[in-house]
């Protein structure tokens, strides 16, 4: 609805493997000019970005229950945070005041990571490739987890080695692809640090 409110043209689709960007900014620009004839101002993209947390902001309102975590995101997130020699930095294809709300309701304080968001960059390569520049790490020396083939397909791109989480995505879609560290969720904090020393940069088939 954010989005039909801030642009006046529907979405498409919600498969987003059909868009070639699968970040708000890049589906913005790829539906909308098309639909325009002209490109989208950035103080729109941002009217797009208020709408959209009117909206989340209603829907917790309305049904708190809906924003929920990946099993032991949370916890392992804080455990990680204490480690010393370890950084952490958030990178999604989300806005940053959407995706920083959506952290606070399962009890993340976004804020206090290093991230690249949908208002720094178009592609997921990109928004990666900033949020580890924000953190001064190598991309060697990085391991990326993520769900989405698209974390799969930026995680080959930069050289990044790769955990998959397979709780909302296909599993052995990620193991044709290339993924040899997998794990549902992050409930086993003890499985999660073997996937990490384990992870592999994704090889195309």
């Amino acid at each position: 609805r954010a989005f039909l409110r801030a642009f006046g043209v529907p979405l498409p689709t919600t498969d987003w493997h059909a868009y070639k960007h699968v970040t708000d900014t890049g589906i913005i620009h790829e539906v909308v000019e098309p639909a325009w004839g002209r490109p989208v101002a950035m103080s729109e993209i941002e009217a797009f970005e208020s709408a959209f947390l009117d909206e989340l902001m209603m829907a917790f309102e309305t049904n708190p229950g809906g924003f929920t975590e990946v099993p032991g995101a949370c916890a392992l997130l804080n455990a990680l945070q204490k480690m010393e020699n370890v950084a952490i930095a958030l990178a999604t294809g989300g806005m940053r005041k959407t995706a920083l709300f959506k952290l606070s309701k399962i009890g993340i304080d976004g804020e206090q990571l290093a991230g690249g968001f949908a208002n720094d960059a178009i592609s997921r390569a990109d928004i990666a490739r900033i949020a580890a520049q924000r953190t001064g790490v190598q991309a060697s020396d990085i391991v990326y987890v993520g769900d989405g083939m698209w974390d799969l397909l930026t995680s080959r791109e930069l050289g990044m080695r790769y955990v998959g989480i397979t709780r909302e995505s296909n599993a052995d879609r990620l193991r044709e692809a290339g993924a040899t560290a997998l794990l549902e969720d992050y409930s086993d904090p003890a499985a999660f640090f073997t996937a990490v020393e384990t992870a592999k940069v994704p090889v195309a088939p």
